[in-house]
């Protein structure tokens, strides 16, 4: 379980994406989506930061960028793939969406306090930022544009619904 300084980093760095997306005009699913992002930004860098961290972070990092990419398929994605301008976003995003997870799986086969699991965590940390920034800078604004507020608005609880699924899922 993280302790209230790992939340206080976690959720700060939450909020700090959630002004940036207001800035950028994103909104909906794509603002919780900014957030999510941060939120996990925020525990990746404790685990970075501190190897000590590793045995408590771990599962809740993997659980949530599981059900968060899960979620994504699931929802939002296919939302993108209904227009020319956004499909190709939407499969570009399922090839990374499919090799992060290889990647925790990478993770999941090391033991916990090894130099491998270090080395692994470290390009799960880059492939995340990578990741992150091309939503952030790329898909979403695009996103934004065909989509419309009210649809990202709309797509918001039900993507929460199928993250909430996937995360019962994950063992």
């Amino acid at each position: 379980m993280p302790n209230r300084t790992d939340r206080i980093v976690s959720k700060g760095m939450e909020k700090a994406k959630a002004v940036k997306a207001t800035a950028k005009g994103i909104g909906g699913v794509f603002k919780t989506l900014m957030e999510q992002h941060g939120e996990v930004s925020g525990l990746l860098r404790r685990v970075q930061h501190n190897p000590d961290k590793r045995a408590e972070l771990w599962p809740q990092i993997r659980r949530e960028l599981l059900s968060h990419e899960r979620g994504e398929l699931r929802v939002v994605y296919p939302a993108l793939r209904e227009y020319d301008d956004t499909r190709e976003l939407a499969d570009r995003h399922d090839l990374d969406a499919s090799e992060l997870e290889a990647q925790i799986d990478n993770i999941d086969g090391e033991i916990i306090d090894s130099a491998a699991w270090g080395q692994q965590f470290a390009t799960l940390v880059e492939m995340v930022s990578e990741h992150v920034r091309d939503e952030e800078s790329e898909i979403f604004p695009a996103a934004m544009d065909v989509l419309g507020e009210e649809r990202a608005r709309s797509l918001e609880p039900q993507f929460m619904e199928a993250k909430k699924s996937a995360m019962a899922d994950i063992a």
